[in-house]
């Protein structure tokens, strides 16, 4: 994990993120984007949002939002981890985390 830059209190990497595509019952295809972030301190909680627009050609944008924590909190570096699933068309190959300029390359699952 990476240290926390440009004003973020979790620090990512594109190595801190994973995106596995797969098929649900009804044949649509989804992607799974899991990551781990080195946070400032315990609490937080972190998500992916989509971006606007979500979809380019043969990409999925989204952000990656952090929810700080509140009350006391460890000043400790704390691994917090993230995950969410998002629908995706058959083209779409990588997923960008529009505001960390995180590229991940979607597998297959």
């Amino acid at each position: 994990m990476s240290k926390p830059t440009n004003g973020f209190a979790c620090a990512a990497d594109d190595q801190d993120f994973t995106a596995t595509a797969y098929r649900d019952g009804k044949a649509t295809r989804r992607v799974t984007v899991k990551g781990t972030c080195a946070c400032q301190t315990s609490g937080f909680k972190l998500k992916l949002e989509l971006a606007s627009p979500p979809i380019v050609p043969d990409e999925l944008h989204v952000n990656l939002v952090e929810v700080k924590p509140t009350g006391t909190v460890t000043q400790v570096i704390t691994p917090t981890d993230v995950e969410d699933t998002f629908e995706i068309a058959d083209e779409v190959e990588r997923v960008l985390i529009r505001n960390r300029n995180i590229t991940v390359l979607i597998k297959e699952g």
